[in-house]
């Protein structure tokens, strides 16, 4: 199932003090590699903002993140350097040291945005947020405006060389997560990838997820909800780069948003070679 284009929100401030001229559209964020990947090479990743992956349209400062992790083969933590902007790309950089796979993951100042009803409505449908159009339905306010607050936090699995340590299916505490159950370094075309989604560390069942695939354009290429355990199978459909979208929101009824919101990708690249 393909969903209409996200579509225009006003964006505020995190202080709310001044209203931004331009409208900007609901883009995800994704970590991707550059090639070749090479142990004892410093490596860039680029934080990508977009709709149609894995094209930029905006390039972060990753100096903004509240957080910047890499995890090693060997379990470590490691640097994860914010290395400026290039083009339509923030530049994150660390050095990989061994074969194995290694966990790059980032997670975003929290921003507020403020949408009309109309906007705020076609998003939850577009986003796959039907619990929450539900709800406003059941309280008759589908003609109120909304504020929400909202948190990025995408992850991105790398493998350097062949074989080596490393655990694809690493939790490394986002606000939402998805994690695979086994390593999709080890999948071909054709096969499936069993996932689970964390919200705050515990399983998320009906959750929307989405997969992306390069120049399949600003829809995902399909969806699939989640079951009672937050897992569901994800299809491989050929190599090269992919990533898993989701949204989730929440209702914390804080004194400046009514609406929290948390989004989070999985990239990583299918080689060649596993045909």
């Amino acid at each position: 199932m393909r969903k209409p284009p996200r579509r225009s929100v006003v964006v505020f401030g995190f202080s709310l003090g001044i209203l931004l001229s331009s409208v900007t559209r609901a883009h995800d964020l994704w970590l991707v590699p550059d090639a070749p990947v090479v142990a004892g090479r410093p490596l860039n990743v680029r934080a990508n903002s977009g709709m149609n992956f894995p094209i930029s349209v905006h390039a972060p400062d990753p100096a903004t993140f509240v957080r910047r992790i890499v995890v090693t083969p060997a379990s470590d933590h490691g640097e994860l350097e914010a290395a400026g902007q290039e083009g339509d790309s923030g530049l994150l950089r660390f050095k990989p040291t061994d074969r194995g796979v290694y966990v790059v993951a980032v997670e975003t100042r929290p921003r507020l945005i403020e949408l009309s009803a109309e906007q705020f409505n076609e998003y939850l449908v577009a986003d796959g947020l039907p619990h929450i159009y539900r709800l406003r339905v059941q309280e008759k306010s589908l003609d109120q405006p909304a504020r929400e607050r909202y948190t990025k936090s995408p992850k991105l699995l790398i493998q350097v060389g062949r074989g080596g340590e490393g655990d694809a299916s690493r939790v490394v505490g986002l606000p939402l997560e998805i994690v695979p159950l086994r390593s999709p370094f080890r999948l071909r075309a054709g096969d499936t990838l069993a996932v689970r989604v964390l919200f705050a560390g515990k399983p998320l069942a009906d959750a929307n997820l989405g997969w992306d695939l390069p120049d399949d354009g600003d829809a995902p290429s399909g969806t699939v909800r989640t079951n009672s355990r937050g897992e569901a199978l994800v299809p491989i459909a050929r190599v090269g780069l992919m990533t898993i979208r989701l949204t989730h929101m929440t209702r914390p009824k804080a004194d400046d948003f009514e609406w929290e919101s948390f989004w989070t990708t999985l990239t990583f690249r299918i080689e060649e070679q596993n045909e």
